[in-house]
């Protein structure tokens, strides 16, 4: 009778958890990153942060996160080979990261013969512009990252109103990492600078494996510039940045995927550099500096955005797949067009059409920092999360 009865109770559990997960016992991710570069690094430390934090609270529906890492390399070939390996061969559930535009529209273009979600993070808007184009071929993709308008909008406000309108600034200097992501963006600087009534007498793009910047720096002290604005991600600023401090140049801001690390790769001279920046990047307020401030302890390095992108991209997996109670590939999807979750970068909800997420006061925010004495980021913009005063560079200020 008591055999009867367990085989009964043994069969009702059958019926009630997906054959997918019985035959597994984890769950495999796939993850893409470039890991030769700081923002590639700061994908592989904050996927794994995330899943060792799964795992020790009980893993995914009882499963364990097993990560497959694999380096894309920045090269759009190698990340499309990359994503149909984890998804034929090691047979992940989701693939999760990459960085470089070109490389996940690489990646973008195998999703329809593999059917695997891809929870990607790129700044070009093209990624969430194919899905809403090719809804049933790509609804396995979603995006979570920032897109490059969202970046333009936000920084371009920031320019116009504080250093044109506030400041009085009159002639700007645009130096470009020449690049997918950094084009639409120098376009809108561009536009909106010259439709204020200033002036910008110097643009220049450059390759990202450029290391002197001197004679760009010596057009813009000739032009009488008075604020270079610097587009960079796949470029490592550092010579950028001491070449600027050694020239005593104009005050320098815009957007710098080197920020984080510029004050001590550049021994100090990043003082004064400005940059758009992310919420649990430095933890400035109470939601993500538990996070900031863990994985300043884990790493002894404080995080790159893209680690808060991936670190939140895997929850919001584990929360989709929780929902669905499955890893099948329209399960996750339906539970992740669903998604009401609040992460490190803030509210995550996704647009059914485009997969891209909501950008603005409660959802995803950007925030402007400025390096200044005594090794200190501060948030400079927007006003309801300001810590400190714009200061300019040293050689700038008053005796």
């Amino acid at each position: 009778m008591k055999k009867w009865i367990a085989s009964l109770l043994y069969a009702g559990l059958l019926m009630i958890i997906p054959v997918s997960l019985m035959a597994q016992e984890v769950i495999k991710i796939g993850v893409l990153a470039p890991l030769d570069l700081p923002v590639g690094k700061g994908i592989q430390n904050g996927v794994q942060m995330a899943a060792e934090e799964i795992n020790a609270s009980g893993g995914i529906l009882g499963k364990k996160v097993e990560l497959i890492i694999a380096d894309d390399k920045m090269k759009p070939v190698i990340g499309a080979y990359e994503y149909t390996r984890l998804a034929t061969q090691e047979k992940v559930s989701a693939v999760l990261g990459t960085f470089a535009s070109e490389v996940a529209l690489a990646v973008v273009d195998q999703v329809p013969k593999h059917k695997v979600p891809f929870i990607g993070g790129t700044a070009t808007p093209e990624v969430t512009e194919k899905v809403k184009q090719n809804y049933d071929l790509l609804k396995y993709v979603f995006k979570v990252f920032h897109n490059g308008y969202e970046l333009a909008d936000f920084s371009s406000e920031w320019l116009i109103r504080e250093m044109v309108k506030k400041r009085g600034l009159k002639r700007f200097a645009l130096i470009v990492e020449n690049a997918n992501w950094a084009r639409p963006v120098a376009a809108k600087w561009e536009k909106d600078i010259k439709d204020a009534g200033a002036l910008i007498p110097v643009i220049e793009y450059f390759d990202k494996n450029t290391k002197d910047f001197t004679p760009m720096f010596a057009k813009i002290a000739e032009a009488k510039c008075e604020m270079t604005c610097i587009l960079t991600a796949l470029t490592d600023a550092s010579a950028l940045i001491m070449q600027w401090a050694d020239s005593k140049g104009t005050l320098l801001g815009g957007m710098s995927g080197s920020f984080t690390t510029a004050w001590k790769t550049t021994d100090g001279k990043a003082l004064s550099m400005i940059s758009l920046s992310f919420p649990g990047v430095f933890g400035v307020n109470a939601r993500d500096k538990t996070f900031s401030a863990k994985y300043l302890e884990k790493y002894k390095i404080v995080p790159e955005y893209t680690s808060i992108y991936v670190y939140d991209a895997l929850y919001l997996l584990k929360h989709a797949v929780e929902r669905a109670k499955s890893v099948e590939a329209d399960a996750i999807v339906d539970a992740m067009e669903k998604t009401d979750y609040e992460g490190v970068a803030g509210r995550w909800v996704f647009d059914k059409a485009s997969h891209h997420s909501r950008f603005g006061p409660g959802f995803r925010q950007f925030m402007i920092m400025q390096w200044q004495p005594g090794e200190k980021a501060c948030v400079i913009y927007p006003d309801e999360h300001k810590t400190c005063e714009m200061i300019l560079p040293p050689w700038k200020q008053e005796k």
